[in-house]
């Protein structure tokens, strides 16, 4: 996790001063920053890795969906889901625990169980948008032959 975090918080930089849009960086780095928070405070140290876990859960959906608005279609729909998915398991679990106050429908789970519903769709997110901007070519406008 620190070493993803890093990478992450690396790679808001790098997009912050490619991309015109500033929120989806900055969301980026607050990911980053979380997942190296869960890795500096592991599972037995609390609040902290609590902490950092929600922040990265939260903020890692937010930046999935700002993420579908830089990419072409078919891949922003998915990115779309993925952040949706993410955000609604996240939020789920806070309305059944703190409004509704009953189980939550996937209890049978477990917390681990959950947790993974939040989590297996920001870890898809990462690298298949790596590999979208390593397969976008940096000029798109000037492969037009004359």
């Amino acid at each position: 996790m620190l070493v993803t975090g890093a990478v992450v918080i690396l790679s808001a930089y790098l997009l912050y001063r490619a991309v015109d849009r500033r929120g989806f960086p900055l969301a980026l780095a607050v990911f980053g920053f979380g997942a190296f928070g869960v890795g500096v405070f592991p599972g037995n140290v609390a609040p902290w890795h609590g902490i950092f876990a929600l922040l990265t859960f939260f903020s890692g959906g937010i930046t999935v969906v700002l993420s579908s608005r830089l990419v072409s279609r078919p891949f922003s729909f998915l990115c779309g889901l993925f952040g949706g998915i993410s955000l609604l398991a996240l939020v789920s679990v806070f309305v059944f625990g703190l409004i509704v106050r009953s189980p939550h429908p996937l209890e049978f789970l477990g917390g681990g169980g959950i947790e993974r519903w939040v989590v297996y769709p920001l870890i898809l997110w990462l690298p298949s948008f790596g590999g979208y901007l390593m397969a976008t070519p940096r000029n798109a406008a000037d492969t037009s032959t004359s």
